[in-house]
């Protein structure tokens, strides 16, 4: 896999230098499936070349805060709102297209199609793009680049960012799979936001997306932030696991590892250094990155990992006496979200969402300073809006809502295809989920709905009586997987 990423990365550097029958609704099979499913790289990198080199880019232009009411004590709030409304927005926007959900960005070649929140544009259609820098008084930038089907990738831009393709259309090669990005600093008018603005890719769930940014060549199956401070590029893992080359060498970064590379001033074609080694994460930098505002929204990790080196218990709470989820065989990775008061437990997340509290003096790892000190286990963080929680009952006969989730309950009732019902958690040993209408609650297999809400992102009801047919041992893989844009499709 390295041999073929350096390929790519040298095709890259020498165009750049050459060119300017149907079963019952709800009886779904459990498949096979490991224990622990988790992220890795795939093995099959894609090439990225590109044949269009542009000039270093222009300072991204601070755009003051207006003169309003803002203050310390509200301006949190003001910020969830342009939140919330960016995400009701752009939150179903088609793939292959930029989505505004925030104030105008400015457009190379010029265009007003992005002038209005929810406007669309199509991607092909933009060489630049640079959103103006957040703030709790007028808002700032947010937008959505949504590339599933050529590069399976969904990007958020989050405040000032000067973003550039560098794919020229000669190449027939997909559009924005080479990038440059350039971050401006937010209004100083509140301290929830974040001081900097910031690229977050995502690789659509437990896929890889390939694309240069900056000149470096990533694969990334997992969500990563990017962000530029003075000359230099920072790649943040905070999910899943990250291959990064440039000049040839490899840098792995686990969730809770940065890389930082310096480049010439004005330049963010290429770095000037060879890649060192990665460092803990800069938390204090993007503790205050809207979560929320992911199409996979993912909790931001403390920095460094945590790695078991024999079978470890994981439980509900940090309690000894708290309920026993699984046994983590050796040889697992898992990022750190939190510790317990007395610090004798962690607050640790798979790659594939799933969480679980273990005893930390049996864990090894790299662990840096744990911000983040709790006893009571935080829900999982969903996105903004009724999309977060609403489902639609999509088969044509209707769906079984039962007493618990599995066919081996009783049925309740039957909802009729079309009927709207509210996700309240999901089930901690098969793909069900809890629901809520108008007048009962029950459970309904997943594949039953239709929704866009991230599964992944329900709280787990533990409490559900087991099947009283044997069952397989519980899989992260059910507890992981979720339904954007519906069950059928996956994302």
């Amino acid at each position: 896999m390295k041999a073929q990423l350096v390929s790519a990365l040298a095709l890259f550097m020498l165009l750049n230098a050459c060119q300017a029958p149907q079963e019952p609704a709800d009886r779904l099979q459990q498949p096979t499936t490991s224990i622990i499913v988790y992220v890795t790289p795939t093995p099959i990198p894609t090439l990225v070349p590109t044949a269009v080199r542009f000039q270093p880019t222009e300072t991204p232009e601070i755009i003051e805060a207006e003169q309003s009411n803002i203050t310390a004590a509200n301006c949190e709030a003001a910020l969830a709102a342009h939140y919330a409304a960016a995400s009701d927005s752009c939150l179903a926007g088609p793939t292959g297209y930029f989505c505004n959900g925030g104030l105008p960005p400015k457009v190379d070649p010029a265009s007003d199609a992005l002038s209005a929140p929810a406007a669309l544009a199509e991607a092909d259609q933009i060489e630049r793009l640079q959103s103006p820098p957040l703030s709790a008084g007028k808002g700032g930038g947010l937008l959505w680049l949504r590339l599933e089907k050529n590069i399976l990738m969904d990007a958020l831009i989050i405040g000032g960012v000067n973003i550039s393709n560098r794919v020229s259309a000669e190449t027939g090669l997909a559009r924005w799979r080479s990038i440059t990005i350039e971050s401006a600093s937010a209004a100083s008018d509140c301290g929830a936001m974040p001081s900097v603005g910031a690229l977050v890719v995502q690789g659509l769930y437990g896929q890889t997306a390939s694309v240069f940014i900056n000149g470096v060549a990533t694969e990334i199956n997992g969500t990563l932030i990017v962000l530029t401070q003075a000359d230099t590029t920072k790649f943040i893992a905070i999910e899943g696991n990250i291959l990064l080359v440039a000049f040839g060498q490899s840098v792995t970064l686990n969730v809770g590892e940065q890389l930082n590379l310096r480049y010439e001033p004005g330049d963010w074609n290429r770095p000037a250094q060879l890649p060192g080694q990665p460092v803990l994460l800069e938390y204090e930098l993007i503790k205050h990155i809207p979560i929320r505002l992911f199409d996979r929204p993912v909790p931001i990790p403390q920095p460094g990992y945590a790695q078991t080196q024999g079978g470890v218990n994981m439980r509900v709470a940090p309690d000894i006496n708290s309920r026993l989820l699984f046994q983590v065989p050796a040889g697992e990775t898992m990022g750190i979200l939190g510790i317990s008061s007395d610090g004798e437990w962690l607050h640790i997340r798979f790659g594939n969402g799933d969480t679980g509290w273990m005893s930390a003096e049996l864990l090894a790892g790299r662990q840096g300073q744990i911000h983040d000190v709790y006893d009571i286990t935080p829900e999982p963080p969903q996105r903004y809006g009724d999309y977060a929680h609403r489902a639609t009952v999509n088969v044509p006969r209707g769906g079984n809502l039962r007493a618990a989730p599995d066919t081996a309950f009783r049925v309740k009732r039957t909802l009729p295809s079309g009927t709207v019902v509210k996700l309240l958690a999901r089930s901690p040993y098969s793909p069900w989920v809890k629901v809520e209408t108008e007048d009962d609650t029950g459970w309904m297999a997943l594949f039953t709905l239709k929704t866009e809400a991230v599964i992944s992102s329900l709280p787990i009801d533990y409490d559900v009586p087991l099947p009283p047919r044997a069952t397989p041992t519980p899989s992260f893989s059910f507890g992981g997987g979720h339904a954007y844009p519906d069950p059928e499709g996956g994302y």
